[in-house]
């Protein structure tokens, strides 16, 4: 029996193929019966009036602005309760899928698309026009394609334009490296990536320069493509040597047999001397060195930083979430965690996310999270002091978990409280959707 698809836009548009959830914004490969071309539908199923006016400004203000590495939209609006937008179809591929693929970006691709993708968002900021939500995901990069920058609507979790540049240069860094960003420098794991690459990212990471900076500086990066070498051609020439050499094999043959067919086997073998047996001298008894008093022998976590307090953070829930949890994400003890609930729906259709946050005393360059299961959507923030509401607080990174781990180099905060915010997580094997955190680390 073949399930009805739901009417999300207009008759025009015959939807095909369910591609899943952007977070709360359902996505369908469709067919536009009048003009006879296939478009992207992205719709939220009977949102609430804020939340779809939200969708609707974001897109229609990208709508706005031409750029051949935006996606073109088409049309937006409301129908029958749902909001909708229509769009390019670029193939369906985005970053995240090429990264989920193990098909890193090329350095040969990088330069023109990454320089190309930072033009496109300096158009936007230029008209005061913020994407809002830069990631893997929001990205169309089908080969042979240019890539381009799309998923508008989403949830915004940048407010500012400064916000938006680092984080679409963080997404570039992590498409070259399939790192986190700020872990290793392109140019010393991909080979044809210029230094100049390194430093316009580094600086752009810190939300100093704008997104127009940013695409000078990748416009004017020397390209070093790399070549593979040539396979030798075939030459005659090449007779010379092995026929040279099975001539010499012949004749190494035939007296290799002269010499076993001769003297009738009386020929004597000599057998090699055995050298006598190297004298093994036992050192006198000493004491291993001795550790100096007071010194740990091994290193103590988190070194100079120390975590003080830790409590969960659910303002678009009930308020709290497994708080009686929370300390163990910071008593170092890696068996125990703090979870999320487990959720029936995906978590971005309930609400914008739940996180940790935990207080700190030291110096932080660094924060490290273990114990996260794959596929789970983090942001990470700072604020002066604990908070409930996500005004209060910084956005300092994001990303996706891989290899159950977050591992963000950070700009140097001193004091202050973290807050690890998931905005998705994964499914699990009961139908539900959940996640944790085993410890975190913070580098001084």
């Amino acid at each position: 029996m073949t399930t009805r698809p739901p009417t999300l836009a207009p008759g025009r548009y015959h939807l095909e193929v369910e591609l899943g959830f952007d977070g709360d914004v359902q996505e369908w490969l469709a067919a536009d019966q009048s003009l006879e071309r296939p478009v992207l539908i992205r719709a939220i199923s009977n949102p609430s009036p804020e939340r779809g006016d939200q969708f609707l400004r974001a897109v229609r203000a990208a709508a706005a602005v031409s750029h051949n590495h935006l996606a073109d939209i088409f049309e937006a609006g409301w129908f029958q309760g749902s909001v909708y937008s229509v769009s390019e179809w670029t193939g369906g591929m985005t970053l995240a899928d090429r990264t989920s693929a193990h098909e890193p970006v090329s350095s040969d691709e990088f330069l023109p698309n990454a320089s190309g993708l930072a033009s496109a968002l300096a158009a936007m900021h230029q008209v005061g026009t913020r994407h809002g939500h830069i990631d893997e995901s929001a990205i169309y990069f089908a080969a042979a394609h240019p890539a381009k920058l799309a998923a508008f609507g989403r949830v915004p979790v940048a407010t500012t334009f400064e916000d938006d540049t680092r984080m679409l240069a963080e997404t570039l860094e992590r498409s070259l490296t399939g790192r986190p960003a700020g872990t290793v420098l392109p140019s010393q794991l991909v080979d044809g990536v210029d230094e100049t690459v390194d430093t316009a990212l580094t600086v752009a990471r810190t939300g100093r320069p704008d997104a127009a900076a940013l695409a000078s500086s990748l416009q004017s990066a020397p390209s070093h493509t790399v070549r593979p070498r040539a396979e030798p051609r075939w030459s005659w020439r090449w007779l010379v040597p092995v026929a040279m050499l099975t001539v010499v094999t012949v004749g190494l043959v035939i007296f290799g047999a002269s010499l076993v067919a001769s003297d009738s086997g009386r020929r004597s073998v000599p057998t090699p001397t055995q050298p006598p047996p190297l004298a093994v001298t036992t050192p006198p008894d000493s004491d291993p060195p001795s550790t100096p008093p007071g010194t740990d022998t091994a290193p103590v976590a988190g070194g100079s930083v120390t975590a003080v307090s830790a409590r969960s953070v659910d303002p678009f829930g009930d308020g709290e979430e497994h708080d009686e949890l929370a300390t163990a994400a910071i008593d170092g003890d890696f068996e125990t965690q703090w979870r999320t609930e487990s959720y029936l729906d995906p978590l971005p259709r309930l609400k914008a996310g739940v996180g940790l946050a935990i207080e700190v005393q030291g110096v932080v360059d660094g924060v490290q999270a273990s114990g996260i299961r794959d596929g789970t959507a983090w942001n990470l923030y700072w604020a002066a002091g604990v908070s409930t509401s996500l005004e209060d607080w910084s956005l300092i990174a994001n990303g996706t978990v891989r290899n159950g781990r977050l591992d963000a180099d950070v700009p140097q905060r001193e004091n202050g409280a973290w807050l690890i915010w998931f905005t998705d997580v994964p499914a699990s094997p009961d139908g539900t959707f959940n996640s944790s955190i085993g410890e975190v680390r913070f580098r001084p």
